[in-house]
């Protein structure tokens, strides 16, 4: 049951994508009145990115403290005795979630309804690969396919639980931590280079 309970917290960390994805979204002319404001604004792109981001991460780690508590203090689960390196992973596997949600407000012109509509999408998409469903699927992709795993956050996530638990070296776990923050630096960046070319007609 251990991995089910890893997943379930991998995909609440990817759930704070809704509010990346929130924030972002209010800050486009073509979303919010506030986005209209902003656009006229003489701030710089990447500024708004990531004050906006920083403001989503905040509030989303109060939602990720509740969930670990409950796990803990109600469910009992064992997240082995490594209680920093476990905080540490959920704060980075949490900014994940966050900037998965801010590049998918980047790059879609869809509607808000249409962006959490994919960003639930991947998530769960994200989660299945990851042994929510079952562990099997996980470990048949770890042996035949593992680059789907490596660049699957819910998986490294899930991943780096599993790692302080069973394995005795730290090594596994701070793989799956590097490619978390290669994965929020290329969401990050592929959010810069689309709201720098972002450009309207008329406000």
């Amino acid at each position: 049951m251990q991995i089910e309970y890893y997943t379930l917290i991998a995909m609440m960390c990817m759930y704070g994508g809704i509010f990346g994805l929130t924030a972002i979204n209010n800050c486009l002319a073509n979303m919010s009145s506030k986005g209209k404001r902003i656009s006229v604004s003489p701030n710089k792109k990447s500024t708004i990115i990531l004050s906006s981001t920083i403001g989503s991460y905040a509030v989303s780690l109060v939602g990720l403290a509740v969930l670990m508590a409950f796990l803990t203090f109600v469910i009992k689960v064992d997240f082995g005795e490594n209680l920093l390196l476990i905080i540490l992973l959920s704060m980075v596997g949490n900014l994940a979630g966050i900037a998965l949600g801010v590049v998918i407000a980047s790059i879609f012109r869809v509607s808000e309804g249409a962006k959490t509509g994919i960003t639930i999408a991947v998530t769960m998409f994200f989660s299945v690969f990851s042994g929510m469903m079952g562990v099997t699927l996980k470990y048949v992709i770890d042996k035949n396919v593992p680059i789907i795993n490596l660049i699957n956050p819910n998986n490294l996530i899930t991943d780096g639980f599993y790692s302080l638990y069973y394995y005795d070296t730290l090594d596994r776990y701070f793989r799956d931590i590097i490619y978390l923050i290669i994965f929020i630096i290329i969401c990050l960046l592929i959010s810069f280079v689309s709201l720098r070319r972002e450009k309207y007609d008329s406000i």
